[in-house]
């Protein structure tokens, strides 16, 4: 609001622009310095280029977003080619420019401490689930649910066998690879409403056999009409246990909060990793069939995602019933809240990898992850 407030369009010029989100919905958010004083503004705007004199870029009908700046500079995701500046704006993007010019060098990678976390994964619960938690603890948590149904699936980790050129699995190398409770009620005639209520969790956990953590957790649910809650209630309880917007009246529409290694909480989806377990899921967890995230791409994946994005990223999104209402009469029917660690998932990448090396022997066989699939068995 503040930003907006003191908007002054006649003195302001695009220094880059930034975008966000997946094809075909990217949006371009642009960030701007005065001409006038040098500063520049801290959050991305929305708006329309119109060609400036000295060759500047200005902007018609702002509108001022979430985003940081500050944020998609640190993760070179800005651009500055092609707007020109001048004056006290020139001046003072000069020693940024200076400054990237010298971050575009390539650091040398980063040791193991990267995966260290000023706000430890397992402080984060989703629904009384905690990331980092054993199966036996997970198991635990969702017995107390009393949800009707209840699946787990385990798969065994494996290997490339170069010489017989087929697959080979590990012996001892069979892991818990994602439980599942849920009580999934029938729909009634609105649409994502249901006649009873209902509720389901999905936990993936890392592949190391014995020593599985709790990576990935959905938790969704759905109310009957008679027990839908307000939206304001809904937003109001995600500021106070997630924290980062000031009150329910600053949060977006689908919201994500990323949990920095330094211990800071950041806000918005810069990564675009929000779809990873995010979105509205379903409450019927039987359809879900997942292959574990950590075996799908390298340890160096993983420790990049903790990096760039954090070290985890909690969303959320839900279903307004009456979207068309006053915003305090507006009644969710249905919400998803979800977790992803990438620096457990980043610990359970190097653990599986290290443990094919050693079951298939370093330098003869490819030590490339892979897991065999297992009937899922019913408990």
């Amino acid at each position: 609001m503040q930003q907006s407030f003191k908007e002054n369009p006649d003195l302001l010029a695009v220094r880059g622009h930034f975008d966000l989100g997946s094809p075909p919905n990217v949006r371009r958010y642009y960030c701007l310095i005065s001409t006038k004083t040098g500063n520049r503004d801290p959050l991305g705007v929305l708006g329309e280029l119109v060609p400036r004199a000295g060759g500047m870029t200005g902007i018609k009908n702002i509108a001022v977003s979430q985003y940081s700046c500050a944020d998609a500079e640190q993760q070179r995701m800005l651009v500055t080619t092609g707007y020109a500046l001048g004056g006290l704006a020139d001046r003072a993007t000069a020693p940024a420019l200076q400054a990237r010019t010298s971050a575009d060098t390539p650091a040398p990678p980063p040791t193991s401490s990267a995966n260290r976390v000023a706000v430890p994964p397992d402080q984060i619960d989703i629904g009384g689930v905690k990331l980092g938690m054993s199966p036996e603890e997970v198991r635990a948590v969702l017995k107390s649910k009393h949800l009707l149904d209840y699946n787990e699936s385990a798969e065994t980790l494996s290997y490339l066998d170069s010489i017989k050129g087929v697959m080979q699995a590990i012996p001892n190398g069979r892991f818990v690879n994602v439980i599942a409770a849920w009580t999934a009620p029938p729909l009634s005639a609105a649409a994502d409403t249901f006649a009873v209520d209902g509720e389901s969790f999905e936990v993936m956990f890392t592949p190391v056999p014995g020593k599985e953590r709790a990576m990935g957790i959905v938790h969704s649910v759905g109310y009957s009409p008679a027990n839908a809650i307000h939206e304001i209630a809904l937003e109001s309880g995600l500021v106070k246990k997630f924290g980062s917007f000031s009150g329910s009246n600053d949060l977006p529409e689908a919201p994500t909060w990323r949990f920095q290694s330094d211990g800071r909480v950041q806000v918005g989806d810069l990564c675009n990793r929000r779809g990873t377990f995010g979105g509205l899921g379903e409450l019927s967890a039987a359809k879900t069939a997942r292959e574990n995230l950590a075996l799908k791409g390298t340890p160096e994946d993983f420790r990049v995602q903790v990096e760039r994005c954090g070290a985890v990223l909690v969303t959320e999104d839900h279903y307004t019933a009456n979207g068309g209402a006053l915003r305090a009469d507006r009644l969710v029917t249905r919400y998803t809240v979800t977790a992803y660690s990438p620096s457990i998932a980043f610990e359970g990448a190097n653990a599986a990898a290290q443990f094919i090396q050693a079951a298939s022997g370093t330098g003869k066989k490819s030590a490339t992850p892979h897991s065999k699939d297992q009937p899922p068995p019913n408990l």
